[in-house]
């Protein structure tokens, strides 16, 4: 047997032997004057004591039980739990207290509901603590029969928890102080009506978020264009998603107005586009133009950055005489998606490509204008 197996029927054995001595010690102190005051106070300084206590003896062997295991969501839920249990330690202590000065009835009728509320909330908030780790452990063995959910999902299902966690202990309170909510409900009327129109938009955007998540349009991490913004989204929201801008500002959009945006979603692009024009000088004779052209094709079919033809287009063409140059059109696409990446690649190929025209023998073109003048001698007659 280890040393934390037997640890813990010695903890119970002393639990049980201070309960005896606090009755006891209870009993004589309140056969003196202020008795039962000094014996509330001495109960919930005892419970003070035990929460010290539960925090140090307890929750490190708690703590060492859970390292052995593999999972780390046991390591989760006792960090969690610590601060709930030490308040409901508190919370015991004082409804003992309150027992112990034996109050009039006109006072228990306001501390019976006090101390109810407390375990109430203590509950409440013990259960919302836990919503996370036990969220990600659900999340998790889904995840490993194959059924993989997003992080964007996994935050709006923990929001959603804790929202309704939160609302059930409001009025789970709210009875223990004999409010009947459903009456009260009820009875608003008018400012009920007023109440709802008011959270109009709040029930359109949790409608917004279901259906972004529905059909996936995007994830946390995508780079996304609407009419109304374009950037990196960081979180997508019970009402609102965040995004992050190109100049680093960060824009809120409600969930109902991104629902009903046509969303264009660059992150999902299979490959990068790279056009361009390059224009030559009008003195390039046709048979360098065949050349430059060969050349560019050849160079783009042997780039191992360069998608294939058979995938995608990759076109190199005359297209147009300008007004200075003879203009040649490229346009084909990358293999990766990065931004970083596809720059370099372009710079990459601008050069090759000006090489390519200068060992052909010719040059790029730039604007030019050739201005002819006709002087004839003529004379002037007075």
């Amino acid at each position: 047997m280890n040393n934390d197996e037997e640890l813990f029927p010695q903890i119970s054995q002393w639990f049980s032997s201070l309960n005896t001595h606090m009755d006891d010690t209870a009993a004589n102190i309140s056969e003196m004057p202020y008795g039962n005051e000094m014996g509330a106070f001495t109960i919930l300084l005892v419970f003070l004591v035990l929460r010290t206590v539960f925090t140090k003896i307890v929750m490190s062997i708690l703590r060492r039980v859970a390292k052995r295991t593999e999972n780390t969501i046991d390591d989760e839920i006792v960090e969690v739990s610590e601060k709930p249990v030490n308040f409901l330690i508190v919370v015991i202590g004082l409804s003992l207290s309150i027992n112990a000065l034996e109050l009039p009835n006109n006072w228990t009728n306001f501390t019976d509901p006090l101390i109810a509320s407390l375990y109430t909330y203590t509950l409440f908030w013990l259960f919302f603590c836990m919503i996370a780790p036990l969220t990600r452990a659900l999340f998790t063995v889904g995840n490993r029969f194959g059924r993989k959910v997003n992080e964007d999902l996994q935050h709006f299902s923990m929001r959603t928890v804790e929202v309704i966690i939160i609302v059930i202990g409001g009025v789970a309170i709210l009875e223990q102080w004999d409010i009947n909510v459903s009456a009260f409900l009820g009875g608003i009327g008018l400012a009920g009506m007023a109440i709802a129109l008011a959270a109009k938009d709040t029930v359109a955007n949790l409608f917004g978020t279901l259906m972004i998540f529905t059909d996936k349009t995007f994830h946390k991490g995508d780079w996304i264009q609407t009419p109304e913004v374009e950037g990196t989204v960081e979180l997508i929201g019970l009402r609102a998603t965040k995004v992050r801008t190109f100049a680093k500002a960060l824009v809120n959009v409600p969930n109902a107005k991104m629902a009903d945006s046509s969303i264009t979603n660059w992150s999902r692009m299979t490959n990068r586009r790279i056009k361009m024009t390059i224009g030559v000088e009008y003195r390039t004779t046709a048979d360098q133009l065949e050349r430059i052209i060969a050349r560019f094709r050849d160079f783009l079919s042997n780039d191992p950055n360069v998608e294939r033809p058979e995938r995608v287009p990759q076109m190199v063409h005359l297209s147009d005489f300008g007004a200075s140059s003879i203009n040649i059109n490229l346009y084909y696409f990358t293999i990766t998606t990065n931004w970083e990446e596809w720059r370099q690649i372009q710079s990459d190929h601008i050069i090759a490509f000006k090489k390519i025209v200068e060992e052909e023998g010719s040059a790029f073109a730039f604007p030019s204008r050739t201005i002819y003048v006709d002087n004839p001698n003529t004379s002037i007659m007075d």
